[in-house]
């Protein structure tokens, strides 16, 4: 009977260990990921910052290889590209550096509005807050000078205007008194007839009157009265022609001069595809 009950036991311990859960297999190790640097944020006002200042590295550069007007453009065609206020401002003095046309003072003043839009409403931030009021002051200074540019405009558009008028005006009195120096020349050569006249009354009524011949003298006298006649008419158109032709002369002579003077302040220049008004200003 003991050796029954020690099989008992043997048994339940073989099927109790065949019960038990064999230990999980040891699972495979996961390689380690690289920890990701965590990358800062990109500060678009300092981007904007770095772009301008290769743009104003260049804009010397490109006045002196290509001239004011072509860096303009190209300020132009940078400003529509980034949307950036302070490249408009740099565009509108640039253009304010062009001859001075009206199509060149458009440009400017388009541009210094467009700068107070952008910075005031920008789609994307390309100046700091603090920024806005200096963009603000700048566009109202540069539209400052379009407006006085285009107030010296109008005033040397008036002067050639009123130069063209008064060149007319001296060409005119510079012909009547040439024409009143011919009538002073004619009525010279009639006074210098009429005293070749008398010259010859005298010559040939010398030798009657020495001779005491009885010969009519009424062809002789009326050759010395067409001598007088043409002399004293002569000496009247002379007069005349002298009185009202040499200050003629001297006031169309002043006009022109004066008309030149107010024309020589503005002056029509070709660009490309247009005509360019230049103009040299000075302090009224």
């Amino acid at each position: 009977m003991f050796v029954a009950s020690r099989r008992s036991v043997i048994a339940l311990v073989c099927a109790a260990s065949c019960l038990v859960p064999l230990p999980a297999a040891a699972a495979p190790k996961q390689p380690r990921r690289p920890a990701v640097a965590r990358a800062e944020p990109i500060d678009p006002v300092a981007v904007a910052a770095g772009e301008r200042d290769a743009l104003i590295a260049r804009i010397g550069e490109l006045e002196a290889i290509q001239g004011v007007e072509h860096c303009a453009r190209w300020l132009s065609g940078q400003a529509w590209d980034t949307q950036d206020p302070w490249i408009h401002l740099m565009a509108a003095r640039t253009w304010l550096k062009v001859q001075t046309s009206t199509a060149s003072l458009d440009r400017a003043a388009f541009h210094a509005r467009e700068a107070v839009a952008l910075a005031d409403a920008s789609p994307v931030p390309r100046i700091a807050a603090a920024d806005v009021a200096r963009v603000h002051a700048e566009s109202a200074s540069l539209q400052r000078s379009v407006t006085q540019r285009r107030a010296e405009i109008r005033r040397a558009r008036a002067d050639r205007r009123a130069g063209d008028r008064q060149i007319r005006r001296g060409r005119r009195e510079l012909v009547a008194g040439g024409a009143m120096m011919v009538v002073a020349a004619l009525g010279g050569g009639l006074a210098l007839g009429g005293a070749s006249s008398k010259r010859r009354f005298d010559e040939a009524i010398a030798p009657v009157l020495a001779a005491g011949l009885p010969v009519d003298l009424a062809p002789l006298r009326a050759l010395d009265v067409e001598g007088d006649r043409m002399l004293i008419a002569g000496a009247v158109l002379a007069a005349i022609g002298v009185a009202a032709g040499v200050p003629l002369l001297v006031l169309g002579g002043r006009d022109v001069r004066l008309g030149r003077r107010l024309r020589g302040g503005l002056s029509l220049q070709p660009g490309l595809g247009s005509l360019s008004l230049v103009g040299r200003f000075g302090a009224r």
